[in-house]
């Protein structure tokens, strides 16, 4: 299963390891890659992650989550 998430803040590629790493930390997220020119992370998924869980990794690693595709 894969999501995007649509993110705001990120200005760098920084910021894009700081997005790669809050997400991967995610139980049950196989792979992760962050694209700064969209704004947005696509995420591979072992089993079903709560949207929540996105929201609350991407807030906590100081940007603003937008929604999951």
């Amino acid at each position: 299963m894969k999501k995007i998430i649509k993110i705001n803040g990120m200005s760098c590629g920084h910021c894009v390891g700081h997005v790669e790493t809050a997400l991967k930390d995610i139980c049950g997220v196989k792979s992760v890659d962050v694209n700064l020119e969209n704004q947005s992370a696509s995420v591979e998924l072992a089993n079903d992650v709560e949207d929540s869980k996105f929201k609350e990794a991407i807030e906590e690693a100081g940007y603003e989550y937008i929604s999951v595709e």
